[in-house]
């Protein structure tokens, strides 16, 4: 699944949304979270992470699989 992710100062995951913000930002609908001050907005595919996920349960993997 590819995720946006952004992260903290010190590497916490605080945001978490399904599909690439930049691929996002080139089409008329939809909207993107954006990283605040001293926040990272990383784009990953996690393949752990299904739809069928729970919110906490994308939240790990993502976490996981940034620490990786």
């Amino acid at each position: 699944m590819k995720l946006t992710v952004i992260t903290s100062a010190n590497g916490e995951v605080v945001a978490v949304q399904q599909g690439f913000a930049s691929e996002t930002r080139k089409r008329a609908e939809g909207a993107v979270i954006v990283p605040g001050p001293g926040e990272t907005l990383h784009e990953v595919d996690v393949p752990e992470a299904r739809e069928s996920s729970s919110p906490d349960e994308i939240l790990r993997v993502a976490a996981a699989h940034l620490a990786r």
